[in-house]
């Protein structure tokens, strides 16, 4: 600084002096300027004279003039005027007029010399003086542009320099007031400098935290990370860091910081390391991350979890024999839960079975709610023999009961398991064929496990087909009803109709009720089939009236619609719009749909049967058939199952028939014998004290007219058998 500072003073002296040399020589030029147009001026006055006296001495000139001439001449020092009169005198005695003129003409010439050589000079003298003139004007005009550059660079050195004290100023308020920590690290990552926030974001003083305090709150973990930053900075470089850190009060802090190497920066020649607290972010960070990959009522990960894990397990094995399965797991039956106990219970139900699952699966294994009552499991490095033990652990846990406020519930599920194929890198199509093994596993009788091959894809895809066909088919209204005739056995007349649902497919011809009822169960089509065949039935029931005939309509209700909340407003609102009179409505449950629920389904049926509805137990013999249960049921109608009928032809004494049909009458319930095909089976049956009789004996499902047709030739007649 010092040297410079001399260098620059010398510099403007040699300036000045410089400047001062030019002043002086452009008053010295225009001095001499001065002198030289005096000497000029004397010069063309004494010129000018001699030309006067010689122009005045000319032949005949008088002699005042010539007097005249000579004091001139002598009064511009040229020479004597004694001298010069004398001369003249001579020239005047002994020269001729000739001579006299001669010498006035030489006189003439040496005059013009002298003025041409005079005027020759004079320009010089002016050349000299205007380059002399224009050196000085520009030395004058750069020293005042050096002076007013100086000064203007004077004026920004100060502007600046205030700016930066005004901008230290502000910087040092910044840090001070910042709620950010703000640290000066040495190259060890010692702090010489800690600001105030540090009180507020870590709980300690600022002083407490300077040489090592302010690693020592970083995580150990961490702290590699701020020297390896720290070893490796470059000048001017900023690098991002999170850092667990411990606040006074023993939290665990997730700060977020950065780190600039401002070594370079004289006034910090150090690391700048800022620190905040980022704890409620990150941990909301967190918990979004969780709910976009987790199950947010179960906590398992969720499908899209899931896939991706399936994906890159897939890809790790790629090219090796590793072998790796698929469970997949689905509840049985777990609407009916839903719509019989409520979704609070449903989901209560469901997080104890994820917690089972949960706790049947190996650490490394993935266990996924896939969504509603679907679960999967991801088997990494797992045989087919091994995950079949493991599917089995988990049908056992899952089937285990249930306590919930009070209740013990138990539930099943079907489990699908399928290997996928070496050199598979496709996890949709590994999760198809757990799923395909899932239906097969149902249709075997649920609560099973099954392997996928094949043959089970084909079928369930047969199946799904079919599914959703009919998904459409209730949509569009393509469903038809069908009624079969119930015949008083003693009479022979028509008491009234079994309404039975007929799909008549454009390509599969008449698709029987066990293929596609299955299927309306499984997807819950069940509930809206159900509603359009209840308000068909009863519309067509009502048109069938008349004064002569009131027949009966039987509609059979499952186990879903029998606990669905709505299900006795549909049954008011389809008598009330169809205007059939409650007690002409038979509603016919299987003794398996009043067991799965009985609260449910006895309080929906009593409320039905106390305004007239009569309802019927199904293929009663089936089930459970209790006669201390069904005592207690609100039952007016007893069916014996077709499977006992049939084996009347073999043993007219079958003795569980019989006891059936005492039951019925020891209840005083009405009996119905389904399925009766001859009239050896119909003869037998009236004479045990059987009712009612339906089957093909008298006729098969007909159409509505048909129906019409049949009540006409009632009563009394017995109807021929059905060809």
């Amino acid at each position: 600084m010092t040297g410079s500072a001399g260098r620059s003073r010398t510099r403007s002296a040699a300036f000045v002096l410089v400047s001062v040399a030019f002043i002086v020589t452009e008053f010295v030029l225009l001095q001499a300027l001065f002198h030289l147009d005096d000497g000029a001026d004397a010069r063309d006055r004494a010129q000018a004279r001699a030309a006067v006296a010689v122009a005045v001495w000319r032949p005949g000139a008088d002699d005042a003039a010539v007097a005249e001439a000579v004091r001139d001449l002598a009064g511009s020092g040229v020479a004597d005027a004694e001298a010069l009169t004398a001369r003249l005198d001579t020239w005047r005695a002994s020269g001729t007029p000739e001579d006299l003129q001669g010498l006035s003409d030489e006189v003439d010439v040496a005059g013009d010399a002298v003025a041409d050589e005079q005027s020759t000079v004079d320009r010089k003298v002016t050349g000299i003086f205007v380059v002399l003139l224009l050196v000085v004007s520009v030395g004058w005009w750069l020293y005042f542009r050096r002076l007013v550059a100086k000064h203007r660079g004077v004026e920004r050195e100060l502007t600046e320099r205030k700016a930066a004290d005004a901008g230290e100023r502000r910087l040092h308020a910044l840090v001070q007031s910042s709620s950010d920590v703000v640290a000066i690290l040495d190259p060890d990552a010692r702090a010489s400098y800690v600001s105030p926030a540090a009180a507020h974001v870590l709980g300690h003083d600022a002083d407490d935290l300077l040489g090592g305090g302010l690693l020592d709150l970083v995580a150990a973990a961490d702290r590699p990370q701020i020297l390896h930053v720290v070893s490796s900075a470059r000048p001017g470089r900023q690098q991002e860091l999170q850092l667990r850190m411990d606040h006074a009060d023993g939290r665990a802090l997730v700060a977020e910081g950065t780190l600039t190497d401002l070594r370079d920066e004289p006034t910090v020649q150090g690391w700048v390391l800022t620190v905040r607290d980022v704890t409620e972010r990150a941990r909301l960070q967190e918990d979004l991350a969780r709910q976009a990959f987790h199950d947010s009522l179960t906590g398992l990960a969720n499908r899209q979890l899931f896939t991706d894990r399936l994906d890159h397990a897939l890809s790790r094995r790629s090219g090796s024999p590793r072998p790796l399965a698929v469970l997949f797991v689905d509840l049985d039956d777990f609407k009916h839960v839903n719509d019989s106990l409520g979704h609070a219970t449903g989901d209560e139900l469901l997080v104890a079975v994820a917690a089972r699952i949960a706790a049947g699966v190996r650490p490394g294994d993935t266990a996924a709610r896939l969504g509603g009552d679907e679960f999967a499991v991801l088997l990494e490095d797992t045989d087919l023999t091994t995950a079949s033990q493991l599917a089995h652990r988990l049908l056992v846990a899952v089937a285990e009961p249930v306590t919930l406020d009070g209740h013990t519930h138990t539930v099943r599920a079907s489990v699908g398991l399928a290997e996928a194929v070496p050199g598979e890198e496709d996890g949709a199509a590994t999760m198809r064929h757990a799923d395909v093994a899932m239906y097969a596993a149902k249709e075997r009788g649920k609560g099973g496990l099954a392997v996928y091959d094949s043959a089970a894809h084909e079928r369930a895809l047969e199946t799904l087909t079919l599914r959703r066909e009919l998904e459409a088919a209730v949509d569009d209204g393509a469903l038809a009803l069908h009624y079969q005739p119930t015949v008083d056995l003693a009479t022979g007349a028509v008491t009234g109709f079994e309404a039975l649902v007929r799909w008549p497919h454009p390509t599969r011809g008449v698709v029987p009720p066990l293929e596609f009822i299955p299927l309306a169960e499984q997807t819950g089509l069940i509930v809206r089939l159900g509603t359009w065949v209840l308000r068909t039935a009863v519309r067509d029931a009502a048109s069938l009236q008349s004064s002569t005939h009131r027949p009966s309509v039987a509609v059979n209700v499952s186990a879903r619609q029998l606990v669905h909340p709505g299900f006795v407003t549909l049954v008011r609102s389809a008598l009330a719009d169809s205007g059939l009179a409650p007690d002409r409505l038979t509603l016919e449950v299987t003794e398996t749909a009043l067991l799965s629920d009985v609260e449910a389904g006895v309080t929906a049926l009593t409320t039905l049967r106390r305004q007239g509805v009569r309802v019927a137990i199904d293929d009663f013999g089936t089930g459970y058939s209790s006669l201390s249960h069904l005592a207690r049921l609100p039952v007016d109608v007893l069916k014996v199952d077709k499977s006992f009928v049939d084996r009347l032809e073999h043993d007219r004494d079958d003795a569980l028939v019989s006891a059936i049909l005492a039951m019925s009458r020891a209840l005083r319930l009405t009996s119905v014998a389904e399925g009766v095909e001859d009239p050896g089976q119909a003869d037998w049956l009236r004479e045990a004290g059987c009712a009612l009789g339906q089957g093909y004996l008298w006729s098969r499902p007909v159409e509505l007219e048909t129906a019409r047709a049949l009540l006409a030739g009632s009563p009394g007649v017995r109807l021929a058998p059905a060809g």
